[in-house]
């Protein structure tokens, strides 16, 4: 379960910076000097078994991740962003760095709409060779406030509190920040 409100969460940040991209171009009327990539995050439901015997809500037998089929032996696995760290993980002259650099002013995005509370990270891309990036498997940095009612760390284990207190002084802005303008970070 956690995994699929990873996902839920991920894919309405992305479409968060998305909205934040198309409301830009269309306040400066015109276009940005890069393209803009296609890139979304697998989608994937949940599935629930129950036992077919009792009308029962406590007889769910087996509750299943169903996600989306990645059928392209071409692609590999692509990690860009770790949840420890702020830039890419990729060299500046690979082929797929301003992908990195793209997901790294997305996160700059999230923290400034969403007050400074939350954005995406290890950010890895299943890579095709076509028009559009998938990516899989995020997490979800948060603020240290953000919690369940027990006290809990909403995004889980793997929400590095350390890290996203030092989002706002070592996010490093790219050419896609420059452009676009989001709030500034602050420190």
């Amino acid at each position: 379960m956690a995994e699929a409100n990873f996902l839920y969460w991920a894919t309405a940040l992305l479409e968060l910076c998305f909205a934040f991209i198309r409301h830009f171009i269309a306040q400066a009327g015109k276009q940005p000097p890069f393209s803009i990539l296609k890139i979304r995050f697998v989608r994937a439901g949940i599935a629930a078994a129950k036992d077919s015997t009792t009308s029962n809500t406590s007889s769910l037998r087996r509750t299943y991740l169903l996600g989306e089929f990645i059928n392209n032996p071409e692609s590999e696995f692509v990690k860009f962003v770790h949840n420890g760290d702020t830039v890419p993980l990729l060299a500046d002259d690979d082929p797929l760095y301003a992908l990195a650099e793209f997901l790294c002013f997305t996160q700059h995005v999230q923290y400034t709409k969403s007050g400074g509370l939350i954005f995406i990270s290890d950010y890895q891309v299943q890579h095709y060779t076509g028009t559009e990036h998938l990516l899989t498997d995020p997490q979800i940095m948060s603020a240290p406030e953000v919690k369940t009612k027990e006290g809990k760390n909403i995004f889980g284990e793997d929400n590095v509190g350390s890290a996203f207190m030092r989002f706002p002084t070592e996010h490093i802005c790219n050419k896609y920040c420059k452009w676009f303008e989001p709030e500034p970070l602050h420190t």
